[in-house]
């Protein structure tokens, strides 16, 4: 190797270092949304490679439910929220309106009872409105607003409060006396939600899926009238709405509303 080639490559190195060690983080203090960089990326990729092999079946989901994703955006946008927690009820539920799980969190954004009262529904035996797409996703997006900005718009610290509560989180940033998500010491569900989260993010376009289209689009028509088969919502719901451990229990929020 002549010398001139040394040299380059050492610049290099020593750019890339440079840059890693001191432009990332800063770039990540200054933009507290951009969570990628307080991500796992073992984790991050574990979560990949789980998802990957069914992108197409996710795919042919989300565009089944893509009326309710346009109507979610927009009501993210209303809150000047990411435009992609509109993936989140695929993770909470596959965009099952009328999913229960173990410790009652119900409906589309898996909402408990404390928390749907909280943000103003009606969770009562005969008119629980946690099955109402239109008032759950108001009430699911006025919490994450909440969370967002209680977070300082860090969206992994928004995701781990929204599955694991904001006074756990709270506690756990205290402790580690850090806000940098991987130094929290969290249950193991809510890292890979939140882990699971970003993955979902990296194997689906969720512009393209979104994007207004033809009602003669013949690849949507086909989806729609196609429902899922039991093969197809048992992988869906292994992915992504299988619970290994909940805490679901209701934490008295560290700020009143």
């Amino acid at each position: 190797m002549t010398t001139a080639r040394k040299t380059g490559s050492c610049f290099w190195a020593g750019f890339c270092c440079w840059f890693t060690l001191i432009i990332l983080p800063g770039f990540a203090l200054a933009n507290p949304a951009s969570s990628s960089f307080s991500l796992s990326a073992d984790a991050l990729q574990a979560q990949v490679d789980k998802l990957l092999p069914h992108r197409q079946l996710i795919q042919r989901h989300l565009l089944r439910n893509k009326e309710t994703l346009l109507d979610i955006e927009q009501a993210l946008r209303d809150k000047q929220l990411p435009a992609n927690l509109a993936l989140l009820p695929m993770i909470e539920s596959t965009f099952r309106v009328d999913a229960v799980s173990s410790a009652n969190a119900a409906g589309l954004w898996q909402l408990i009872p404390a928390t749907a009262e909280r943000f103003g529904l009606q969770v009562q035996a005969d008119n629980d409105e946690r099955f109402d797409v239109q008032k759950s996703t108001q009430a699911a997006v006025a919490y994450l607003s909440f969370l967002y900005n209680k977070f300082d718009h860090d969206l992994a610290l928004t995701l781990a409060a929204y599955n694991a509560g904001e006074g756990r989180v709270g506690r756990a940033i205290k402790k580690a006396n850090s806000r940098r998500f991987t130094a929290l010491s969290l249950p193991k569900e809510t890292r890979d939600y939140v882990h699971k989260f970003h993955a979902l993010l990296s194997v689906v376009d969720l512009d393209a899926l979104t994007r207004q289209a033809s009602a003669k689009d013949p690849l949507l028509r086909l989806t729609v009238s196609h429902p899922p088969t039991d093969m197809e919502t048992r992988i869906l719901t292994d992915l992504f709405a299988k619970r290994e451990v909940i805490n679901m229990s209701p934490v008295k929020p560290l700020i009143p509303l």
